[in-house]
């Protein structure tokens, strides 16, 4: 038998070295130690996203949630409907299954949110991020994606403080300082 933490640490640091083949070794090695286990299913997952292995990440991360409804792998793989293979109903079914039992979870509300704004739904954008900020309101892309939502609505004011939010927690994103220029020069 394997020593598990031993093989978990040395998998762990390889995957965050960006060494992501030799890692995905030593996941397989956990796994086959104990197939039901939903985190290894899920760090198989996402060393495979992280490969751009889409497919086989959207299998390992079905097997994982299958096991124990694990909702960082629903939320991966909405992420991956939404981003990848394009199909928003089926990253909805997900995110429906990732609200109804982890009510609380910022990140499937703020998925679902982009869903909207990629679909012009702003309001609906709008309320999904509002809940977002409220269970994670430290989490810098709630108050950018909110800031956007704003700004699709031509509502400076909104618009200006939530990027102005966002920059406080991290001053140096990008996209947050390119959106601030545009909100700058809005009419109000």
């Amino acid at each position: 038998m394997a020593d598990i933490e031993k093989l978990l640490s040395d998998a762990y640091k390889l995957f965050y070295e960006g060494k992501f083949s030799e890692a995905l070794k030593l996941y397989y090695v956990i796994l086959s130690e104990n197939l039901n286990n939903s985190v290894s299913y899920y760090s198989v997952a996402l060393t495979y996203e992280m490969l751009n292995e889409f497919e086989l990440a959207v299998s390992y991360y079905k097997k994982s949630i299958r096991i124990d409804g694990n909702i960082r792998s629903v939320n991966n793989l909405a992420r991956i409907y939404i981003d990848v293979i394009k199909d928003n109903n089926i990253a909805k079914e997900y995110l429906d299954f990732a609200i109804k039992n982890s009510p609380n979870d910022a990140e499937a509300y703020n998925l679902y949110a982009n869903i909207c704004v990629i679909e012009k739904d702003y309001k609906l954008a709008e309320s999904y991020l509002k809940k977002s900020i409220f269970y994670d309101d430290k989490f810098f892309k709630n108050y950018f994606d909110i800031a956007n939502v704003y700004y699709h609505l031509n509502d400076k004011k909104n618009a200006a403080s939530m990027i102005a939010k966002c920059l406080e927690l991290k001053s140096d994103f990008n996209p947050a300082l390119e959106l601030s220029k545009k909100i700058d020069v809005m009419t109000p």
